[in-house]
């Protein structure tokens, strides 16, 4: 069986064209996974800042409810400003997580889940049976379940994403351990003294709050650090310091003097605000780094796209033209080849030799489409000549037929030299 030049051609232009396929694909697929992992991030640096607003809220409630049950009765008239702030941002957290059904989001609602005891703490602090310990720890078990997720900020790509979140990070753990000072103190300060080893865990949040500081600088930028030592450089955040560095020298006193109750809970309440107004600056340098990086993602596979669907476009066109110049110019001069040999030509020699030779005009040369390959071009001007030449040989014989039948020596047909011998 023959196989056609269109089928040749095919054949020669599927396997390259499988490659590249292959080969889009797998780039595309690389491309759309590395798009997805970037969109991913942005995504959790978005709700890492929702996140870190619920943390600081139950920070802010935690403190003055540890100072009530301890003894401060003024904190008794923030508690319910502080119990609607946690809520609030517990319901914004909800629905940040709304649609969400990644690992991520799966841990951070089993972490939501021990607020749900937030109603039992509330309940015996307003009554007066909660403990000051027993409080302190389900706060800060709570908090600790929510601000230590892994959001997979870590491990990005990007330097500059990695040491923003780091920052990030140690920021926020100089926060905790600031706002547990905070708490443990109110809690120990009416009585005049830490209880049991409260005082050994006073000076581990300091040392705590101390290192994290301290390694605050290796990942923030000047301007990062700027802000934060214009947050610890406030009126408040000096006094705050006084009145620590008193409780260290008390080893285990809270003189009222020394450590005023109500002079505490507000200057470091505004230490803490001051730090959350850093850490919101810094969500927000993760979170622009992430969402720049999602749209240099998403530029770069959108171009990919345009240069595959170009290219592939471009072969297309290149196969379609090859056929159409090679097999489909061919198809058409076979067919006009099949009706000139059929009948025109054979109607236009017989006219040429029955009639008056000039009168029959040649025939018409063949018809090429004008995408015809030069090598088709050829073939139909060779086709063209030889019924030229078939034409010219007709005319040649009606010619000697005519001038035979005038001839005055009267030379029959069977002398004129196309009858054969007599």
């Amino acid at each position: 069986m023959h196989v056609t030049i269109r089928a040749r051609l095919l054949r020669i232009l599927v396997l390259p064209l499988a490659v590249l396929f292959a080969l889009f694909g797998a780039a595309a697929a690389q491309q759309f996974s590395a798009y997805r992992d970037v969109a991913g991030t942005s995504a959790n640096a978005r709700l890492c800042l929702t996140l870190q607003a619920l943390v600081h809220a139950l920070q802010k409630e935690r403190g003055p409810t540890i100072g009530y049950l301890g003894g401060v009765r003024q904190l008794r008239a923030v508690l319910p400003a502080r119990r609607r702030a946690t809520d609030l941002a517990r319901a914004r957290l909800e629905e940040a997580l709304r649609g969400r059904d990644d690992a991520l989001a799966a841990a951070v609602r089993a972490s939501l889940g021990r607020l749900d005891a937030l109603a039992a703490i509330r309940r015996r602090a307003d009554d007066g049976t909660g403990s000051v310990k027993v409080t302190f720890g389900r706060f800060t078990a709570a908090i600790t379940a929510l601000d230590r997720l892994e959001l997979g900020l870590d491990d990005a790509h990007d330097a500059r994403l990695r040491a923003a979140y780091q920052a990030f990070r140690a920021l926020g753990s100089a926060k905790e351990f600031t706002a547990e000072e905070h708490a443990i103190v109110l809690g120990s300060v009416a009585a005049g003294r830490f209880p049991a080893d409260d005082y050994i865990r006073f000076l581990q949040l300091r040392a705590g709050r101390l290192a994290a500081l301290e390694s605050f600088p290796r990942s923030a930028t000047a301007a990062q650090r700027r802000r934060l030592d214009e947050a610890l450089g406030t009126p408040d955040a000096a006094r705050a310091l006084g009145y620590e560095s008193a409780a260290v020298r008390g080893g285990g006193r809270l003189g009222p003097r020394a450590v005023p109750a109500v002079s505490w809970w507000t200057s470091m309440t505004s230490t803490v605000n001051g730090l959350r107004a850093v850490q919101i600056s810094l969500g927000r340098d993760v979170q622009d780094r992430a969402a720049g990086l999602e749209g240099a993602a998403r530029r770069d596979l959108l171009l990919f796209a345009l240069f595959a669907f170009g290219t592939v476009t471009a072969l297309g066109h290149l196969a379609l033209d090859c056929v159409r110049s090679v097999s489909t110019p061919l198809d058409v001069l076979t067919e006009q080849m099949r009706e000139v040999a059929g009948t025109r030509l054979p109607r236009t020699l017989a006219a040429v030799q029955h009639g008056t030779p000039g009168r029959t005009p040649p025939p018409a040369p063949l018809a090429v489409p004008d995408r015809a390959a030069p090598e088709v071009l050829e073939v139909a001007e060779a086709f063209d000549r030889v019924q030229r030449v078939a034409y010219d040989l007709a005319v040649e014989q009606a010619v000697l037929r005519r001038d035979a039948a005038e001839s005055p020596v009267g030379i029959g047909p069977r002398d004129s030299g196309f009858g054969g011998a007599a």
